[in-house]
């Protein structure tokens, strides 16, 4: 069995049991936060190791996280490590997230921009895309800096994408510059 369906089975049973205890919502935080950790080269490194016995990783684990999380996700956490499961805990953490994306009718989108913007300005671009949702769907917006663009910004939502950025109105320009297709249209007239 692959490391994803492994992974998408133990994301769901948590997803279960936290709507049927009515922590869905803290779960979903405490599993971003664990996500967040995974994300550390150093911490990955530590929970994918074979070498560190899993008495030992539950200790971290709990010097980590103790207090921190809701004691129904600190003890899914110490379930998967006394399992072996240790070295998927990312791909658990990310099928969760889009699990519960899913379950909550939660789309991603990303907004890609020269430099950070106001609030107002994200709130407005954001609204242009509103008809992208279906109805009771809300969108969850990420923001990337990415001065290359030079001014505008490219919106990416679920494979479809607009570009609105300077770099490409120049790109554009510069096409039609050495464009030279109108001179056949003049000549045969």
């Amino acid at each position: 069995m692959s490391v994803n369906k492994i992974a998408g089975r133990y994301a769901k049973s948590i997803l279960d049991l936290a709507t049927e205890k009515g922590l869905l919502d803290q779960v979903y935080n405490d599993i971003h936060t664990v996500a967040t950790v995974c994300d550390n080269k150093d911490f990955s490194q530590f929970i994918k190791s074979p070498v560190i016995n899993l008495d030992k990783k539950v200790s971290v684990f709990k010097s980590i996280f103790d207090g921190k999380l809701n004691s129904l996700t600190q003890k899914f956490l110490e379930l998967l490590i006394q399992k072996g499961r240790d070295s998927i805990i990312p791909t658990i953490c990310n099928s969760f997230i889009e699990q519960y994306k899913t379950l909550k009718k939660i789309r991603s989108a990303r907004l890609i921009t020269a430099t950070n913007i106001t609030d107002a300005e994200v709130n407005h671009i954001k609204s242009k895309f509103q008809s992208w949702l279906k109805e009771g769907e809300t969108m969850e917006l990420k923001q990337v800096i990415d001065p290359s663009i030079i001014g505008g910004y490219i919106f990416q939502m679920e494979g479809r994408q607009i570009d609105a950025t300077a770099k490409r109105n120049l790109e554009s320009m510069k096409t039609g510059l050495y464009d030279s297709s109108y001179t056949n249209l003049v000549i045969k007239s």
